[in-house]
């Protein structure tokens, strides 16, 4: 007597009545955001997938492709003044150079984070947010504050589904060393994919989140002196992102994705701004 075909056994025979073979599982494809600098900072522009290198968990993958970032950009701007509006023209600055090219969402520490601008384009919204970010009196905070406000930061990007985005932080106070809240944050962190960048004055003690936070995600940590200061490191911050670029590499079928990441370069006298934290799905 003839058994009748399993399910599996039927799917096989239907698959190759229609395409005449089995289809293999496709290789699992990830996308990670990066820049590159040179020495002075500047945005190098002209990588290739033969310049570059990646590693997931220590293991060699094969680049797809790499090519200019086009994806919309959402930038989100925490400022940790303590009242003073020392940031206020940098940020000026920076928004002017920005404007067209990303949605903006801005929050002030006074002291807890109070959001002076929602996601937009719009330059009328930027131009009244800027006027908030004047000198207001002295605002002090206690330091768990800048780790919720990144946090929250993070949790709304990764809610807005923002593929591309990133959270730039300035700051005289800086975080509350050894919080048990830095943690956690880094990890939403990462599960949003934003880069972190972190501008603070100089000889301001960090904690965790604002230390690592950029090393992980693919930002920027600079100390600045004043509003002078901050200008042109922003103008850098910019530029980079202005000239961001998306790479694609595969995993091998059967192969998890893994939380680290290492993205080299060959190329002499070029930085790439990576991130070695990924989400892990």
């Amino acid at each position: 007597m003839k058994r009748t075909p399993t399910f599996a056994v039927v799917s096989l025979v239907f698959g190759l009545m229609l395409t005449g073979h089995v289809a293999a599982k496709a290789d699992v494809t990830r996308t990670v955001y990066f820049s590159a600098v040179d020495a002075k900072g500047a945005a190098v522009t002209d990588l290739a997938a033969s310049d570059l290198a990646v590693k997931e968990n220590g293991k060699d993958r094969v680049i797809a492709s790499v090519a200019p970032a086009t994806a919309p950009l959402q930038v989100y701007l925490l400022v940790d003044d303590g009242g003073s509006g020392a940031f206020q023209g940098a940020i000026a600055q920076f928004l002017e150079t920005m404007v067209g090219h990303a949605e903006f969402a801005i929050s002030v520490l006074n002291p807890q984070p109070i959001k002076v601008a929602d996601f937009t384009k719009d330059i009328e919204a930027l131009k009244t947010a800027i006027t908030r970010l004047g000198q207001r009196g002295r605002v002090a905070t206690a330091g768990d504050q800048i780790i919720e406000a990144v946090s929250e930061a993070a949790k709304e990007l990764q809610q807005r589904k923002a593929a591309r985005s990133t959270i730039i932080v300035m700051t005289v106070g800086g975080e509350i060393p050894q919080s048990d809240q830095a943690d956690p944050a880094l990890n939403v962190l990462k599960s949003s994919g934003a880069s972190l960048n972190v501008f603070y004055l100089a000889g301001l003690d960090l904690g965790k989140l604002l230390a690592d936070g950029p090393k992980r995600s693919g930002g920027v940590i600079d100390q600045v002196s004043a509003n002078v200061a901050l200008g042109p490191v922003l103008a850098k911050v910019a530029d980079a992102l202005l000239h961001q670029y998306v790479l694609t590499y595969t995993l091998p079928d059967g192969v998890k994705p893994n939380e680290k990441l290492a993205l080299t370069t060959t190329r002499k006298g070029v930085t790439l701004l990576a991130p070695n934290r990924v989400p892990d799905k």
